[in-house]
């Protein structure tokens, strides 16, 4: 399998960088106490570090709002993920939990400021492309059940046959969602300036290390960037 970025996407965002976490023979089954607590120090952190009024100004989150609009997506209609997650820990609420790797990428995301998530690998078909829709593609919305095709010129992850989340890192699809039965996964780590690869290098170590601690699983990392906008994902069983 193959995981790449559309160069016409490096054309408008050249620094865009896309981190790639693999992780196989995943144990996957209830809650852990220590990831619980490491999800509520990262919502506590979020609090300390964020306000609800000076959110859309933080670096890191303008420069998804202002890539939206490049795009021609409104990012008040369609707010880039990690402004909605942090909105929701901002409001006092805390945040699920879903599964052990879904706990997991947000402490991620709220620890760093950035948009991170992920899809059963064993649910994909054929290779990964991100890229531009062409507006027909099918996509079905986490827990939804009726299509919602993407908008033509917006940018989607997909694979041959359906769209795994619209918007860049609006929403996720349903088809390919991290559930207890999932056994291995493709996370995404993405980053815009201010963060550099540095930076995601740093981040790509400390995630791989959480998943494997916690999930129980082996972890493959790589980047996807203007230079090397193409990986080949290994079959995992």
């Amino acid at each position: 399998m193959k995981y790449r970025i559309d160069p016409a996407i490096f054309a408008s965002y050249p620094e865009y960088l896309r981190g790639v976490l693999v992780l196989s023979g995943m144990a996957n089954h209830g809650e852990q106490e220590d990831v619980v607590c490491l999800l509520r120090e990262a919502e506590h952190t979020a609090r300390e570090r964020y306000t609800l009024e000076t959110l859309r100004d933080d670096p890191k989150i303008a420069s998804w709002r202002e890539a939206f609009m490049k795009f021609g997506t409104n990012p008040n209609r369609y707010p880039p993920s990690i402004e909605s997650l942090l909105r929701r820990v901002l409001k006092g609420g805390t945040l699920p939990y879903i599964n052990t790797p879904v706990a997991l990428m947000n402490t991620v995301s709220l620890r760093y400021g950035l948009p991170c998530g992920g899809d059963d690998l064993g649910k994909i078909e054929g290779d990964l492309v991100l890229t531009y829709a062409q507006g027909d593609e099918w996509y079905i919305p986490l827990n939804g059940t009726e299509p919602e095709p993407p908008q033509k010129g917006e940018i989607i992850l997909r694979d041959s046959r359906k769209v795994l989340c619209r918007k860049w890192t609006w929403r996720q699809g349903d088809a390919t969602k991290i559930t207890e039965s999932t056994v291995s996964a493709v996370i995404n780590i993405d980053c815009l300036p201010p963060f550099t690869l540095e930076n995601l290098e740093e981040i790509l170590a400390e995630a791989s290390s959480l998943f494997a601690r916690y999930c129980g699983c082996h972890v493959i990392t790589g980047v996807l960037k203007n230079d090397a906008p193409e990986l080949e994902i290994p079959v995992v069983q």
